[in-house]
């Protein structure tokens, strides 16, 4: 399996996300960068209370419960900049499996 990830905020609701493309099957999904998560919660912990953000993970949750179909990582990366994430955040890597 060839995959790659990028960690992305989302650009209209502001929760972090991990983007993974799939190169073997053909599609990005995403996850919601709970890490990432935790560590803005330490530092901001009003956040955890704010109804607005708790909305924006709400609808980046179901964000996450799609695949989205693309044959290239160059149209994975292109899909990213539709949705309003600027070039220059995004990096993927290629995610080594055991």
């Amino acid at each position: 399996m060839q995959l790659f990830k990028t960690h992305i905020i989302h650009p209209h609701t502001h929760v972090p996300l991990i983007v993974y493309y799939n190169q073997s099957e053909g599609f990005v999904s995403f996850e919601r960068d709970e890490k990432v998560l935790k560590a803005i919660y330490n530092v901001k912990r009003d956040l955890a209370l704010n109804k607005q953000f708790q909305e924006s993970l709400r609808r980046a949750t179901q964000l996450c419960e799609t695949q989205y179909p693309l044959d290239t990582l160059k149209q994975a990366e292109q899909f990213l900049k539709k949705l309003g994430i600027e070039e220059q955040s995004i990096k993927f890597q290629k995610v080594l499996l055991h």
